[in-house]
């Protein structure tokens, strides 16, 4: 990005004109110097800054040797962190006093001497000469590169594309993340391992307020940085960068603006996903309705087809999400998958691709959003079967209303959950009806008891009861029902009528 070294003294050495002569190599030949300062003081460090060359005649120095000034010298221009030391010849003195030079070997001090007739002023204009074409260099490429990433935007109109100029210009890498902490998408100009940068986007992402960090990446020398995307409180998603270099400040302003840009771009990419929502709602309600063909023909104008087998889904957020978060939870369900949801009321119903199911556990795992969040899922159907898929994500939901994902089918019901069907719910529901009416409650009292296995003293203490009343009520039960609760036959019916009407 920069063709322009920076000043080093191996670079003022290499100078003709200005003649200087070496000294002592030291440690800092090639470490760039940040500035030029000359002093005569015995303690100039309060006036210095870090990676500073300093310029001395020597006037302050004792007339007769001192070993322990120069070591004390020396040391404090090192602790102020001087990277190097130009003595000037001829002014006070014909050489460099041998005191200062061991001083200077000491602490691997970089040293040099300055003829008489090269005025310090020289060594200083050719820093700042080489410091200011840098600076220049550096805006220009700036310039270049922010012009680079709004091109990309105006000519795509794609957020890939800006993450791809992005990371051409900074020489590195950009990873972005959905609000869910998904990645959407990776760009490399060169090979960086950006997993770290995905971790703490989704860390960033979870605390649910703007924020940017810097992030240390495994065997990349330059910087890395992550932030979040969109306002606080309705946060779109996050943007990690790996770049050559430093993150100085014509770094950030590259980064800051393809921020922007991708906002922008996110923002419109919204109004798309709620159009794509409204239609992918209606597609729900005509497979719900059984209107297959029509939700078939509608999935095709608006995204994919209906996929040939199908999971459908009840999420049900907590009760006082806010639109923001039930956004995020859409989000979490349709990225990167053939996903149509209707999002109304206390619950949000959607419809996935049958083989998705690892993939929202993962998401649910990972994301913030689905934190308490309980999600129900069907077994694997055909389209025509959506309602049959409604009716087992709701039962699934009802025993299992933890937060998670549960599929029907794959939980505690076991065989009975596979037999299960609306039908069968609404039989079981008719025939237990007969109990609602009498003294007791007699579905309570039937589950305690099947629960102790038809121990009486057990489930009577359980419900609170004499077990004589207990004895009463069940066989009240048996008698209602026309079952004979002494047999096994009896008391399985019973259990399923139970397990099947979800009463």
């Amino acid at each position: 990005m920069q063709t322009t070294t920076p000043p080093t003294v191996r670079g003022l050495l290499g100078e003709p004109v200005l003649r200087l002569i070496p000294r002592l190599t030291g440690r800092a030949l090639d470490t760039a110097i940040d500035w030029v300062h000359s002093s005569d003081l015995t303690d100039p460090t309060p006036f210095l800054a870090g990676d500073t060359m300093l310029l001395t005649t020597g006037t302050q120095f004792p007339p007769e040797d001192d070993d322990d000034y120069y070591r004390a010298y020396v040391d404090r221009l090192v602790d102020a962190g001087v990277v190097a030391l130009g003595f000037g010849l001829e002014v006070i003195r014909e050489g460099t006093p041998l005191p200062l030079v061991e001083a200077c070997a000491a602490r691997e001090v970089t040293l040099v001497e300055v003829p008489y007739e090269i005025p310090f002023i020289a060594l200083i204009r050719w820093v700042a000469d080489r410091i200011t074409a840098r600076e220049r260099e550096r805006d220009a490429w700036t310039l270049r590169a922010q012009r680079a990433v709004s091109v990309a935007a105006l000519t795509s109109g794609t957020l890939p594309a800006v993450a791809r100029a992005l990371a051409e210009q900074v020489a590195g890498a950009v990873v972005i993340l959905s609000s869910t902490g998904e990645v959407v998408l990776e760009e490399r100009a060169v090979a960086v391992d950006v997993a770290a940068l995905g971790e703490e986007g989704r860390r960033i992402l979870a605390r649910g307020s703007r924020a940017s960090v810097d992030v240390a990446l495994p065997g990349w020398h330059g910087f890395a940085t992550a932030q979040t995307l969109g306002p606080r409180g309705s946060l779109r998603g996050a943007m990690g960068v790996a770049g050559a270099g430093r993150n100085d400040v014509a770094m950030q302003a590259v980064v800051t603006s393809a921020v922007a840009i991708a906002e922008v771009l996110l923002r419109y990419g919204d109004s798309e996903r709620h159009l794509e929502q409204r239609l992918g709602s209606v597609i729900v309600r005509l497979l719900l309705d059984g209107q297959v063909g029509g939700a078939a023909a509608v999935a095709g104008e608006f995204r994919d087809d209906l996929p040939e087998a199908l999971r459908v889904g009840i999420l049900v957020p907590e009760p006082d999400v806010t639109s923001a978060a039930r956004a995020r939870l859409v989000d979490g369900i349709v990225r990167g998958r053939v996903a149509f949801v209707d999002d109304r009321g206390d619950r949000i119903v959607f419809v996935i691709e049958a083989d998705e199911v690892e993939s929202l556990v993962e998401v649910a795992g990972r994301s913030a959003a689905f934190d308490g969040v309980a999600v129900g899922l069907s077994a694997v159907l055909a389209p025509v079967e959506a309602p049959a898929g409604l009716a087992q994500a709701a039962r699934v939901l009802s025993q299992n209303p933890g937060p998670g994902v549960t599929v029907f089918g794959e939980s505690a019901g076991g065989l009975l959950d596979d037999l299960w069907s609306p039908a069968a719910e609404n039989l079981a529901q008719k025939r237990l009806a007969v109990l609602a009416d009498e003294a007791g409650d007699l579905v309570a009292c039937s589950r305690v008891w099947l629960a102790h296995n038809g121990h009486w003293e057990s489930a009577a203490r359980e419900a609170g009861l004499h077990r004589h009343t207990l004895k009463a009520r069940i066989a009240r039960v048996g008698s209602l029902l026309g079952l004979d609760l002494d047999e096994f036959a009896g008391r399985a019916e019973l259990w399923a009528l139970l397990e099947a009407s979800r009463a």
